[in-house]
This record gives structure tokens, sequence and C-alpha cells, in this order.
């Protein structure tokens, strides 16, 4: 395995962004663990491919464990592949083994009826995912989402504005406080890439900023109020619309 981006500067995520504070304290198994949450993080899209680990310190104090024990995670991310340790750099994202067991043949993909069965999906976990947002976001969370919105919103006339859309729906599954929500949804995301460039190419600027403001803006809106009810139906709604532009229905 080698890594997506190996020129450039790299980006690196600073450590108020990156893993949440977990104090593990003397629980068994540590390195096994630190390393679990740290590819669980990969998973959930918090770290992208290419993307720099926080510090070894940081790392230690922010599950609570010794310098060592981040280094013996590391190594064992580094052996499935996960991570590159990179000399004077720091350590990079690769990806993630799990991944492999995550995988939707392209030629599937290709098959409307299939692909719509893939938005079936996309709508079961995103309409929870949004539910549970709502009730369990906390202030970061809710700023996260505002500030991918405003993303999405600032991006319509550019070629990131489909990087900004996914963005949007990882952080409210990562609102969801259920890792392997975002996991999923994350998984999910990168399948619907194209479909939501296709569909951005059959509306103007002008109907794109009005279809955001009134269904991104609106889920949005619902996890603000903590209305988990209103969340789920906003997101069932956009995703419903979201199909209905790419021609897709399910009986």
């Amino acid at each position: 395995m080698t890594a997506a981006r190996t020129t450039g500067r790299p980006r690196r995520k600073p450590a108020a962004d990156g893993l949440p504070t977990r104090t593990l304290g003397r629980a068994p198994n540590l390195p096994s663990r630190v390393a679990r949450m740290i590819s669980d993080e990969i998973l959930a899209g918090r770290f992208q491919v290419g993307d720099r680990l926080p510090t070894e310190r940081e790392l230690a104090e922010g599950f609570g464990v010794s310098r060592n024990v981040v280094r013996e995670a590391i190594a064992r991310l580094r052996f499935e592949g996960a991570v590159e340790p990179r000399q004077g750099s720091g350590v990079f994202v690769l990806g993630n083994q799990a991944n492999l067991a995550l995988r939707l043949d392209a030629e599937i993909l290709r098959d409307r009826s299939l692909f719509a069965n893939l938005f079936e999906l996309r709508s079961i976990l995103e309409v929870e995912a949004a539910g549970l947002a709502a009730a369990r976001r906390g202030r970061k969370h809710l700023t996260e989402i505002g500030a991918a919105l405003q993303r999405l919103y600032d991006s319509q006339r550019t070629l990131q504005a489909v990087d900004a859309d996914l963005e949007f729906h990882r952080a409210i599954a990562r609102a969801s406080d259920n890792v392997y929500v975002a996991i999923f949804v994350n998984f999910i995301s990168e399948h619907v890439r194209a479909s939501i460039a296709k569909a951005n190419e059959r509306v103007d600027a002008v109907a794109r900023e009005r279809i955001n403001k009134e269904e991104h803006g609106a889920i949005y809106d619902a996890i603000k109020a903590k209305d988990h009810e209103r969340a789920r139906e906003s997101m069932r709604r956009h995703i419903a619309k979201a199909m209905g532009r790419l021609g897709l229905t399910k009986d």
C-alpha cells in the first residue's frame, strides 16, 4: 500500500481537531486499545488519507497513556498498513485494512437498481444519524456541523462543492456519538461522490444555493434545536429529493 499524496506540503490535523480526549489509565492491552481507537477515527473520516496524525506527545496526553504505549500502537498500525511514519515529518495516514472488508464493486454501482439500493441504505443510516446527532450533539459537534455547512454554502461555484457536501454529512454522523455509524456513513459517502457531482451538474448555481439552504440548512437547524424528529425528517426529505434529482426511485 502506498500513500495517496506524496508530494506537496503535508496536511496536519491540529490536536484540538483530532482525536477526542479519552483517558485510558491502566486498562489492560493499552497499545491494542489505542491502535483500535486511532483506526476507528481513520475509518470514521476524522483523519483522511495523507493527513498527519497528532504528535506522539499529543496522542499520549489525549489518551492519558505513556509515550511508549503510543509508540507500540503506531507500530501495530504501521504493520497493518494503516499509517506510515516518515523520518522528521511525523506519522501519516495511508488507509486501513478494515476498508477491504467494506468494498463495493464498481460494476455494481453502474446498475441503477443496485445504486438505488445504496441510496436506500444511505437514507436508513443518515436519517438515524441525524436523529442521534440532534439528541446527543455537544457544542463542539454543532460548531463542526455549522462550519461544514458554511463551507458548503461558500463552495457552490467551485470544484470543492462535493467535498464540502460530503463533509457536512460526515460531521453529522460523528455527532451521533457512535463511531460505527460514522464509519459506515464515511464509507458510503465515498461511493456516492460521483452521483453528487452529477446532480450538481443538472442544476445551475443559483438553484444549488437554494437547495442547500432549504435542505442542508433545515437539517442543521433541527440539530441545533435538538429536535431529533425534525432532524430525521429533514434528512429523509433531503436524501429522497437527492434521489429524485438523479432519477433514482424505489418501488
